[in-house]
């Protein structure tokens, strides 16, 4: 059972932009520069009435730690008495997790009566727009209408070609640390994938880069911020003390540093007797406590290494069972390279996702390295289909999601916040 689903509710939502959806489901058309490009969001953006112009943005671009700084940021500034609205992606168990007002997760009824809304003016001027282009102005109109005066903007995938990049005047952009994911679209070299992230700078607005793992990388982000006359900010701040729990990973600190550097440099003072920690939902997220099940969205290299290193420090001597699944186009020696780092046993399974799922190559992968394979499972649908004991769902957000079905509703819901 999914937490804060409702079937009928989301399949009215989904129903209202059926047409559109197979043009998201095609991710390499979709962001293939032959036939993608952010001129489709102008006209879709004079439709739903140019909301961006209404908003104080921060835009938040990177491969690590997006999701989380954005939760990060967004709570601050409730805690600095601001109202915002929050935009992220993917969702773990409903849509209304893209969208969220003083960080809480839309309503069905504002979110239909929004979409309704766009919905029949998208019909009457004939464009054509990817889901995602609709879900980002979807976002800021739903801000607008709500009374929001901040909006915190995760990118989808990149940054130069991504819908949120049509937004021309952010009071600030982010960039969290890079890594390699989604090479067929971003490029194979960290040099490719910063100048796409890059793409989000622009000309005077300043930019807070967080610490990264690839100095090429950052090279080229501050030549791009040069070139731009884009004034370049290092998180440096501590989080104050006591604000965040005992045993809270080192990088996820680094993702709260980089948030408090945006209040910074907005010259914001949250209240901290009134921020509240936000619930990451599928980043090492405890749903069970004994035996300890968690759900983690970690699917590149370097977000398994931090998984990995998070749960050997939070459960030491604990053998887990991962349920491990992957799409296709990712690098999975990587991931199982690190997994292997793990006291664990393995089932493999297909993520519950339209996209194809990678796992004959999984099997194969994990054959090669040694991988100590429980059991490879096509279709986990029921708790009885594995063993008892720690449980850790990972490998995609839609094997994450497999751990929600199966779970979700029933559990003590507990984020560890162990990964972005």
């Amino acid at each position: 059972m999914r937490r804060d689903y409702d079937e009928v509710l989301e399949s009215e939502f989904f129903a209202l932009f059926q047409r559109y959806y197979d043009l998201e489901r095609d991710a390499n058309k979709q962001h293939d520069c032959g036939n993608y490009s952010l001129s489709r969001m102008y006209p879709l953006a004079e439709l739903a009435g140019n909301p961006e112009r209404e908003l104080h943005i921060v835009h938040v671009a990177g491969t690590k730690g997006k999701g989380s700084t954005a939760h990060f940021i967004s709570g601050m500034l409730g805690a600095a008495g601001l109202k915002a609205g929050l935009f992220t992606s993917p969702h773990l168990a409903t849509v209304r997790e893209r969208f969220q007002l003083d960080n809480r997760l839309a309503s069905y009824e504002k979110l239909l009566d929004t979409a309704s809304w766009l919905r029949s003016r998208l019909e009457k001027a004939g464009l054509e727009p990817s889901l995602f282009e609709i879900f980002t102005l979807l976002a800021l109109r739903l801000f607008v209408v709500e009374g929001m005066s901040w909006a915190v903007i995760e990118t989808g995938i990149g940054g130069r070609l991504d819908a949120t990049n049509y937004i021309a005047a952010p009071r600030c952009t982010v960039i969290t640390p890079l890594s390699f994911d989604h090479q067929a679209l971003l490029g194979k070299s960290i040099e490719e994938i910063a100048a796409e992230k890059a793409g989000i700078l622009k000309p005077g607005v300043p930019l807070v880069l967080a610490k990264q793992p690839y100095a090429a990388a950052e090279e080229l982000i501050l030549q791009k911020a040069k070139e731009l006359g884009v004034a370049v900010h290092r998180p440096t701040a501590l989080p104050p003390k006591g604000l965040l729990p005992e045993k809270y990973p080192g990088f996820l600190q680094d993702n709260f540093s980089v948030a408090l550097k945006v209040m910074e440099l907005l010259e914001l003072k949250p209240d901290w007797n009134v921020f509240q920690l936000p619930k990451l939902r599928a980043r090492c997220e405890l749903l069970r406590q004994e035996p300890p099940l968690i759900l983690d969205a970690a699917h590149n290299g370097d977000s398994m290494q931090k998984l990995v290193a998070s749960l050997k420090q939070l459960y030491p001597n604990t053998m887990f069972t991962v349920v491990l699944g992957a799409v296709k186009g990712k690098n999975l020696a990587d991931m199982l390279e690190a997994l292997l780092q793990l006291p664990a046993q393995f089932v493999l399974t297909n993520p519950h996702s339209a996209k194809e799922s990678a796992l004959p190559e999984l099997e194969a992968c994990a054959k090669r390295l040694g991988l100590p394979v429980l059991a490879s499972i096509e279709k986990l649908e029921r708790a009885e289909q594995l063993p008892e004991g720690p449980l850790l769902f990972t490998g995609s957000f839609f094997t994450a999601l497999i751990g929600e079905e199966i779970f979700g509703g029933g559990g003590h819901e507990e984020t560890l916040r162990a990964s972005s």
